[in-house]
């Protein structure tokens, strides 16, 4: 009779231990599922956009948006970080999308920064300040955005005003 306890709860163990692990990979699956989705609606707009511009005279349009996202100070956890990353990456995208279409020779470079510089985002329940780090400009839009998560404790009238300070100003 004890052997056979040991051996049910052995079996127990072991499946709880299987169900973890598998919980943990179903969530890496689940990023990484969302992540494709999100490149191909990205791919697909390009594609759009491209054949936009075969019929249109030969001028360089802008067609795609690609952030790449840094985070300074403290680093969310390796799967946290890969959430964050694809929703501040969507948020730069939505913030960036009426660029998509327009000319290069007649896009003003400084304009690119401005957009985005001070920005304060809440992504999943956190807050970020982003600023520009790297701006390439051809077809693609390659933008370096580095995310500063900004503390709980800070309300939301003073991180608005915060956003407006030159970066040598401490608090």
């Amino acid at each position: 009779m004890r052997y056979l306890a040991l051996f049910i709860l052995g079996l127990l163990l072991g499946a709880g231990l299987t169900n973890l692990l598998m919980a943990r990979q179903q969530e890496q699956l689940h990023l990484a599922r969302s992540e494709l989705e999100q490149r191909l609606v990205a791919a697909n707009e390009e594609l759009v956009q491209l054949k936009e511009n075969l019929d249109r005279e030969s001028r360089l349009a802008i067609v795609a948006i690609e952030p790449v996202i840094i985070f300074s100070g403290d680093r969310p956890p390796a799967v946290e970080g890969r959430a964050l990353t694809q929703a501040l990456s969507q948020e730069v995208q939505d913030i960036l999308a009426p660029l998509k279409g327009q000319d290069v020779r007649h896009l003003n470079p400084a304009l690119v920064p401005a957009m985005i510089d001070g920005r304060t985002v809440k992504v999943n329940g956190r807050q970020f300040k982003l600023k520009v780090t790297l701006l390439l400009i051809s077809d693609k839009v390659i933008v370096h955005v580095q995310a500063q998560g900004l503390p709980a404790s800070v309300s939301s009238s003073t991180v608005s005003l915060m956003a407006g300070w030159p970066a040598n100003v401490a608090i």
